[in-house]
């Protein structure tokens, strides 16, 4: 048996922006999968700094046996929530403020600077800001690939058919949904991600 981390984000609220906006070329061809991830990056800043989002991280940790990493016994669990607008991020749950590199949490009628306690610290290296985890996939991605979509085609109307000329009005044709998008970091990067777990203390918690 062995024991196991895993975690998952998910971020809130991204509607109408992004990879619903990667339409494939006229060709029919599928768009590019950098191009596509360069323009998430800029479109998710443009929606902290007007609208903010909130954003969820999960951690859950344990034995595990199987290839799947399914957790048997579970000895480590974390869950954190916080709401982004701009550089500030607010985690109503635990009374604490956060940017990039500072932070303070309320502790009864005291503020308390965010890095001078064992869980903030944990803090801090376990929950990421998304705005960095985007920009550590746009600038070090080593392989960045479109999924499989989970939508079907939509249907579009196009002036002229690709097979000949239209007559008599336009056609109707189904258009693959590009909106998943997959990107593999360097091993350096997923190590660094790796020791910032393990500095947290969470793969000692049970």
């Amino acid at each position: 048996m062995k024991r196991i981390v895993t975690t998952s984000l998910a971020v809130l609220l991204l509607v109408g922006i992004g990879l619903q906006a990667a339409d494939p070329p006229s060709d029919g061809s599928a768009p590019d999968p950098i191009k596509a991830l360069r323009s998430v990056s800029k479109d998710f800043l443009r929606l902290s700094s007007k609208s903010g989002y909130s954003t969820r991280l999960v951690i859950a940790g344990g034995m595990a046996n199987s290839k799947d990493h399914k957790i048997i016994d579970q000895a480590v669990s974390e869950d954190y929530f916080g709401l982004v607008r701009g550089p500030l991020m607010h985690m109503p749950e635990q009374k604490i403020f956060r940017t990039l590199d500072k932070g303070a949490q309320l502790d009864g009628d005291l503020w308390r600077v965010l890095q001078s306690t064992a869980d903030g610290k944990k803090l801090d290296r376990l929950f990421s800001f998304p705005e960095r985890l985007l920009m550590d996939a746009t600038m070090k991605g080593k392989k960045v690939e479109w999924l499989e979509s989970t939508v079907g085609p939509r249907k579009v109307k196009r002036a002229t058919p690709r097979s000949g000329t239209a007559v008599g009005g336009s056609s109707e044709e189904e258009q693959k949904i590009y909106h998943r998008l997959r990107v593999i970091l360097p091993e350096k990067v997923a190590l660094q991600y790796f020791i910032e777990v393990q500095n947290s203390g969470c793969l000692s918690g049970g």
